[in-house]
């Protein structure tokens, strides 16, 4: 098949040897810890249970309120103990409310019905995707139903299975490929039928050979599927930069690959769509490479979502040094871990462990020279050094102006860099920054109109209430017109009564008058 290419990119990343030890063994089986631990954020919904609770495996934790979070399930039976303040695994090392989740012995699970995917429709798949939690598990965790659902609107041409590892050193992906090839090819497979795609790419990098014959194995001569085995150049598993090196055709700006006909999903993000489908099961589990030279025994394991990080380590025997430095992810896109005992999460790939600190440090850093070795490195075709210049003096307009969020922060810029600066850093600073402004505005934009609006309903009630007197006045003014005094009998008795008893007393006065003269 003919590869297109992409702008940018780096091909010398390949690990140095021994660094890579984790494909050695087979993917080993998930520990159940003793504490299990699930940040409630704007991105898993509202808690369903609360202190006290018992649940059994597979029932959901959470629930979405606005269809744009991805609900937790329990991973094992047990007791909910609290709902606490507890570290998340985030750059910036921030504390989130978290369930904590007791496992017991019981093994009470709840019963599951898998609908197949015999005679599936797409709005079932829909559903059973959203209620199975399952998210994107190769990126930012994109609800996976919402991206399927772009199928409702327009129809799907080609499907993308992305097997391509987004960063060096990770191997979770190669693993799964490797281990369940006939399940991942039977989905993909499946998949495409319900969603009467034209063609189906399988990619998978060059450096996979393992992965790549055992998918050969399992695909049949008739199959839809076809296998694409890419050179090995980062960010070559990037959406965007695979669907361009694949099809020939760029995302546009502020669109999405279904914009193109494209729909592209993870290897593990399909594994899971499967378990939810066949086995019927929610998402609770995925493979996890520990790797690095700081860690005893370098594997890829199941991991129970909900798992600190400390006791994934202490399953691969531990750390080997205590001057170790803890990477979520990879070495170019991946931040400092703050916390061990921050939870592994559905988009978790690697944890990375290293004796000695090998990323930039902002103390490091010198001048631009404005070498122009970061845009030529850039696949999303940016101006890295502008963006930076822009991100510093906080020319928030500029940024914006110069695609600031196009740039998908894997690190190229920053790893060619003669003078060390830390250029993802600064983009994400300046990415946080803008999206705050943006709710401070969306806040303000709010406040305004619920202003508008109650000082809209309070003239619309002094109006009522005017209306009201002015009525009030009219029938007490037509009660006392001539023509109802005439016409009551009730008036016009009184008025008899007040003309008798005037008339009395003038006949009294007058006999009074009468007598007197006399005497």
């Amino acid at each position: 098949m003919r590869l297109f290419g992409f702008s940018g990119g780096l091909a010398d990343l390949a690990p140095t040897t021994g660094e890579n030890a984790a494909t050695s063994l087979p993917i080993q089986p998930a520990i159940i810890p003793s504490r299990l631990y699930f940040p409630v954020t704007g991105f898993s919904g509202k808690p369903l249970v609360s202190a006290g609770d018992r649940v059994a495996a597979g029932q959901p934790l959470t629930e979405s309120e606005q269809g744009r979070e991805v609900a937790w399930h329990a991973p094992v039976s047990g007791r909910i103990a609290e709902l606490v303040e507890h570290p998340a695994p985030h750059a910036a090392g921030m504390t989130v409310p978290t369930l904590v989740l007791l496992p017991d012995q019981c093994g009470v699970e709840v019963e599951s019905h898998p609908e197949g995917w015999e005679s599936l429709s797409l709005q079932k798949l829909l559903e059973l995707v959203r209620d199975g939690g399952v998210s994107g598990m190769g990126g930012a965790g994109f609800p996976t139903w919402k991206k399927l659902a772009q199928g409702l609107q327009k129809r799907f041409t080609t499907l993308i299975v992305n097997g391509v590892e987004c960063e060096p050193y990770i191997s979770c992906d190669d693993m799964l490929m490797r281990t369940e090839a006939e399940v991942l090819v039977d989905a993909a497979e499946r998949l495409a039928t319900l969603l009467e795609v034209d063609r189906v790419l399988f990619a998978l990098e060059d450096d996979c050979p393992e992965a790549l014959a055992a998918l050969k194995q399992k695909c049949s001569a008739d199959s839809l599927l076809q296998l694409v085995s890419l050179p090995t150049r980062y960010p070559s598993g990037s959406e965007k930069q695979l669907i361009e090196n694949l099809l020939g055709l760029q995302v546009p700006r502020g669109g999405y690959p279904a914009d193109l006909g494209v729909l592209c999903i993870n290897v593990a993000t399909l594994h899971a769509i499967n378990t939810v489908v066949s086995v019927g099961q929610p998402l609770t589990r995925r493979v996890v490479t520990v790797e690095g030279d700081g860690i005893a025994q370098p594997q890829n394991r199941w991991v129970l979502l909900g798992t600190p990080v400390s006791d994934l380590l202490q399953s691969c025997g531990g750390l080997v040094s205590e001057e170790c430095e803890l990477v979520i992810g990879g070495p170019m896109m991946g931040y400092a871990l703050a916390s061990p005992s921050a939870p592994i999460v559905k988009t978790t790939n690697c944890i990375l462990v290293r004796q000695a600190q090998r990323l930039p440090s902002l103390e490091s850093e010198q001048p631009c020279i404005r070498c122009g070795a970061c845009v030529t490195a850039c696949p999303a075709n940016l101006l890295p050094q502008q963006l930076y210049w822009y991100a510093k003096s906080k020319q928030t307009e500029q940024l914006q102006r110069h695609h600031l969020f196009d740039c998908i922060e894997c690190g190229a810029c920053a790893y060619v860099c003669p003078s060390n600066i830390p250029l993802v850093h600064y983009y994400r600073a300046a990415k946080d920054e803008i999206r705050q402004q943006q709710i401070a505005k969306q806040k303000a934009d709010i406040a305004r109109q619920r202003m508008i609006d109650r000082d809209a309903r309070l003239q619309r009630r002094q109006q009522e209430a005017a209306e009201r007197r002015k009525r009030k006045r009219a029938e007490r003014g037509s009660a006392a017109s001539p023509e109802q005094s005439a016409t009551s009998p009730e008036v016009a008795a009184a008025i008899a009564r007040a003309t008798a008893l005037n008339q009395q007393k003038q006949s009294n006065e007058n006999r009074n008058d009468e007598s007197g003269g006399e005497t």
